[in-house]
């Protein structure tokens, strides 16, 4: 398992990149078993980071449902003062496209991919049919 560490230009500090190929192949079968690692790099990212929430793996998987062909799911650290938070970003074709932020570090906005708002539709359109029945 691969993840790189670079100087942010998102955020303070370093930012953690995790490159969508990679993500890909460690939650796959194959690379299943190297998922804790994935998880501990990003844990340790945000510790260290000293930010107060926590990055879970669906919040990677959406920054991952941006990504096109190519591209990098990128973890920032942003502060306000006190507080330090991390926020999410994909990064693909040479765009920036912030997945999971926040202006104060208590309030995250979540920036779901195409892929995401179908399926939300989906759902709910099945829901409204069931519960019409």
């Amino acid at each position: 398992m691969k993840v790189e560490y670079v100087t942010s230009t998102l955020g303070i500090g370093t930012e953690l990149h995790i490159s969508s190929a990679e993500y890909k192949r460690v939650n796959s079968e194959a690379g299943w078993s190297e998922h804790p690692n994935l998880m501990f790099a990003v844990r340790s990212y945000t510790k260290e980071n000293q930010c107060i929430n926590i990055i879970k793996n669906r919040e990677l998987e959406e920054a991952f449902r941006h990504i096109k062909k190519a591209g990098t799911i990128a973890l920032a650290t942003k502060a306000d003062g006190m507080t330090t938070w991390c926020e999410v970003y994909a990064i693909t074709e040479g765009e920036i496209i912030p997945v999971i932020t926040s202006q104060d570090g208590n309030h995250f906005g979540i920036n779901y991919s195409s892929k995401t708002k179908r399926e939300i539709s989906r759902n709910r359109s099945e829901r409204e049919v069931y519960s019409n029945d």
